[in-house]
């Protein structure tokens, strides 16, 4: 260890002055490497994201005459087929489609509900 009062040779001042530097470069370099390899994974989420976003909704194959289920007669243009409400008005059904929704930031016609029914209420608890 070097003391303050201690007198080095330039020699010794230079290759302490080397390693000083080269050691400060290392550090720097790590650095350098943690942010680009961040910025990599945050540009590879983000194109996944876009990817997702821009996805369009594929239409599933349809199924041959003979088997198809019956179509109803008013489905609306861009729905994904039928919506079963069980005890629940069609304003509720409206609202619950429109929050969730909103709360996974997705279209609406995007999303596809099977059936909402209506839980916690004293006939539910009866059937149970």
């Amino acid at each position: 260890m070097l003391l303050a009062n201690e007198n080095i040779e330039i020699l010794d001042s230079l290759l302490l002055s080397a390693v000083s530097m080269g050691i400060i470069m290392a550090i720097l370099f790590l650095i350098m490497m943690m942010i680009y390899l961040m910025s990599w994974a945050y540009r590879q989420f983000r194109k996944k994201q876009e990817e997702k976003a821009k996805k369009p909704v594929t239409a599933e194959a349809p199924a041959p005459a003979a088997t198809a289920p019956a179509v109803p007669e008013a489905v609306a243009p861009g729905s994904c087929g039928e919506l079963k409400l069980v005890k629940t008005s069609e304003a509720d059904a409206a609202m619950i489609m429109a929050i969730v929704a909103d709360n996974l930031h997705e279209d609406l016609n995007t999303l596809r509900f099977k059936e909402i029914r209506l839980i916690g209420s004293d006939e539910d608890a009866s059937e149970k």
